[in-house]
């Protein structure tokens, strides 16, 4: 890349840089898939980057820069996804990447545990901060590389709405509990180094949105097909962002759940795609 061009020193009109960074992404596209398909590349290699493409997709939507709102708002986005799970086959089980994959029950226990997770972590963090009791792990606790038996149970009309039921609630508590945290409160450093109060909830409103579609937008198994697929729809949700009006409480945030921005995420994916093609 010309060194006039990077991101600091380009002077061009935004319109005009936007577009290059789309272009860009589709030149390295076709480039990969032709190496790709001439067997220079390692398939394994692709396939992590499609997921990795896959995942930093979900997350060009922007959201909320307050947490509260951004928990509701995640919510709503991911609520037609969930109210959908009942028409899949309730024994599929789509893979996201190496580590995980979900059936639609999975998505259901995924979201409430997260939400329950961190509703409980809001009390203590808050018991941590004002007289130093450490937080206690709960018990249960299943992560998303774990599928139970109770995952591929069926799933009716009447199980996803009890399930609907107590994911609106708990997601509703959790936000309620955001809202009448200080700005202090949000931001204190565990004395372990870990993250935030603020940073959990962005993490939460993404998670949810980043479970919630998978039954809908699953990727094809085949490596190259998969990477195609997630490619494009990358730059397809990234021209969406960069043609929104600015608005400055909304913001795109990283796997930190810290903000970002679509330029930054677009270099990350070129510098990737450059990488595996050396």
């Amino acid at each position: 890349m010309d060194p006039t061009n990077s991101p600091v020193n380009d002077t061009r009109p935004l319109a005009a840089r936007q577009q290059e960074l789309l272009a860009q992404l589709a030149a390295s596209r076709v480039r990969l898939i032709e190496r790709a398909q001439a067997g220079a590349l390692d398939l394994t290699t692709l396939r992590e980057l499609a997921d990795r493409e896959a995942d930093l997709a979900i997350t060009l939507v922007p959201m909320p820069i307050d947490p509260a709102e951004h928990v509701k708002v995640a919510h709503w986005h991911a609520r037609p996804y969930l109210e959908r799970l009942a028409e899949h086959d309730p024994a599929r089980e789509v893979v996201a990447d190496a580590s995980h994959s979900y059936t639609p029950r999975k998505i259901l226990r995924r979201v409430l545990d997260h939400a329950l997770d961190h509703l409980n972590q809001i009390d203590q963090w808050l018991l941590w901060q004002t007289n130093g009791t450490t937080p206690v792990p709960t018990d249960g606790w299943a992560g998303s590389a774990q599928t139970l038996g109770e995952d591929r149970l069926p799933l009716t009309a009447a199980d996803l709405a009890a399930w609907l039921w107590r994911i609106n609630l708990t997601i509703a508590m959790v936000a309620q509990h955001a809202a009448q945290l200080s700005d202090e409160q949000l931001d204190w450093t565990p004395p372990d180094g870990g993250w935030t109060l603020r940073q959990m909830l962005h993490h939460l409103a993404s998670a949810e949105l980043y479970y919630a579609v998978w039954m809908d937008e699953s990727l094809p198994d085949e490596t190259i097909a998969r990477y195609l697929e997630a490619s494009r729809r990358l730059e397809r949700r990234a021209y969406q962002a960069l043609i929104a009006p600015e608005n400055v409480a909304m913001m795109i945030f990283d796997d930190d759940a810290q903000p970002t921005t679509v330029t930054a995420i677009i270099h990350e994916v070129l510098q990737s795609e450059r990488k595996i093609r050396e």
